[in-house]
């Protein structure tokens, strides 16, 4: 792709004091729940698992990630419907090139989108790499399984800040969405204007007993 190559020809002169590192594909839970028909929002990150390491030190010039949802499908599972719900980090600021983003309906969404600078990577222990805004099925208790894997395994898109292709070296991560069940047939709670009313009523019909039984002693005494 343009962006690579771009950042190659910049990026030549460099040679990397890091020439491997433990990465994964990380999700910020390992399973959302949802309602059935509601949107969940799912942020992938790139995690190092070894301290000091490329993430770290040398940074992260060009960043993406495909997610499959196809994987044991159930009968109506949470997907992803448009471009719209594909949103790379906003740390990804290349207004020039912008983000390279893919839908294939019913299987996968991925993303690929680069720094503005490639003398100023973005640095971290664990670095957002964007949001896939998930819509749920409407069958409760059915489950959809996300994996996070390389956004092509053909092209060098995940790129260090010295240029070096971290694709080959990072781990696929999983998590799942689960679609809730609807809890409707529960009993709601008195409201607290139910609770005063009958208070009121109460103290009513004791009032209403002690005059009842005030004139039937008078009565009884005449």
């Amino acid at each position: 792709m343009k962006r690579t190559s771009l950042l190659f020809l910049i990026l030549t002169i460099f040679v990397s004091p890091t020439a491997s590192a433990g990465l994964i594909f990380t999700f910020d839970q390992a399973n959302y729940i949802v309602q059935p028909g509601a949107t969940v929002e799912t942020q992938i990150f790139l995690t190092q698992t070894n301290p000091d390491t490329v993430l770290t030190t040398d940074g992260l010039f060009s960043g993406g990630v495909r997610v499959f949802f196809n994987d044991t499908p159930p009968t109506d599972p949470a997907t992803v419907l448009s471009l719209a719900d594909i949103q790379p980090s906003a740390a990804f600021d290349d207004l020039l090139l912008g983000p390279d983003l893919s839908l294939d309906p019913g299987i996968s969404a991925g993303f690929v989108d680069s720094v503005a600078d490639p003398f100023a990577p973005i640095t971290g222990n664990s670095l957002l790499l964007g949001t896939l805004t998930f819509t749920a099925g409407n069958v409760p208790g059915e489950v959809t399984y996300l994996r996070a894997t390389d956004f092509d395994p053909f092209t060098d898109d995940l790129i260090s800040g010295w240029g070096i292709a971290l694709d080959a070296q990072i781990t696929d991560g999983f998590a799942t969405i689960t679609t809730s069940a609807i809890t409707n047939s529960t009993v709601p709670e008195p409201s607290s204007a139910l609770i005063f009313g009958f208070a009121i009523a109460c103290l009513a019909f004791r009032r209403f007993r002690r005059k009842f039984e005030s004139c039937a002693h008078l009565r009884s005494v005449a």
